[in-house]
């Protein structure tokens, strides 16, 4: 059967593999004009010509042979819109474009390999972690201006002066840090240089991270106490293997 194209302004075109451009009526514009449907696709307009002259579709002198209508598409197909064939006969007739919609066909399959990727990333992850014993708890993500580690063969120590903290309570308000660039997890320890006493250790700390305040063992009457803030260093690779360390002198002010 012969289909032609009914003489009309279309918004969109649509180029076959021939290269010759046919107008069709949107999805859109075919719901605006059957709201309540009342349409009838005669025929499908594919990718490639279909093999017999059992139907074909005419326009400005040239011919296109069609594929019998499916009402089902394929996985990896999607409508591009409808051509116009009605006549006196054959009202409210049309041929749907089918095209190949590769893109959407992946994205499922797509999604689910990114799931999985980000499922086997984050179980390496929290694997790590686990083989990683003594990370302070306690720590959270901390950044200061100016004292990120920009140079990945070196150690970023921050600096520790002064402590303060109330009398009769065991609370220090001051952050340990281990600032963001270190390739090492840090340990604090306190330590009284007079009596030698432990008065608080930390955990392992990560990269750009900090304890941002931490008990002590013990309380203490006022006054002012000369302390070695000990910070030992691992390499973030393996924990095991220890660098290059540092010890700083300076004063616990209890009030």
């Amino acid at each position: 059967m012969e289909w032609s194209v009914k003489k009309q302004e279309y918004s969109a075109r649509h180029k076959d593999s021939k290269g010759r451009t046919w107008g069709y009526l949107t999805g859109k514009e075919l719901m605006e004009r059957y709201p309540n449907g009342g349409y009838r696709i005669v025929a499908d307009m594919r990718r490639k010509e279909g093999r017999t002259e059992d139907l074909l579709l005419k326009g400005k002198g040239e011919a296109y042979r069609l594929h019998p209508y499916q009402r089902k598409r394929k996985r990896l197909e999607r409508t591009v819109g409808y051509i116009d064939v009605s006549t006196d006969t054959e009202k409210d007739a049309y041929v749907r474009i089918v095209k190949h919609a590769l893109f959407r066909g992946l994205i499922l399959p797509v999604m689910i390999l990114l799931l999985l990727a980000g499922g086997v990333f984050l179980g390496w992850w929290l694997s790590s972690r686990e083989q990683v014993p003594g990370l302070d708890e306690t720590a959270v993500s901390y950044r200061r201006e100016g004292l990120e580690n920009t140079d990945p063969e070196s150690i970023s120590v921050p600096g520790v002066s002064i402590l303060k903290m109330e009398a009769g309570q065991r609370t220090v308000e001051f952050p340990l840090i281990n600032p963001e660039g270190n390739a090492c997890y840090m340990k604090y320890t306190i330590q009284d240089m007079e009596t030698g006493e432990i008065l608080y250790q930390s955990g392992r700390i990560e990269p750009g991270k900090a304890v941002l305040n931490f008990d002590l063992n013990c309380t203490l009457d006022p006054g002012t106490y000369q302390i070695l803030v000990k910070i030992q260093t691992s390499d973030i690779n393996d924990y095991t293997v220890e660098l290059n360390g540092a010890q700083i002198p300076a004063e616990l002010v209890v009030e």
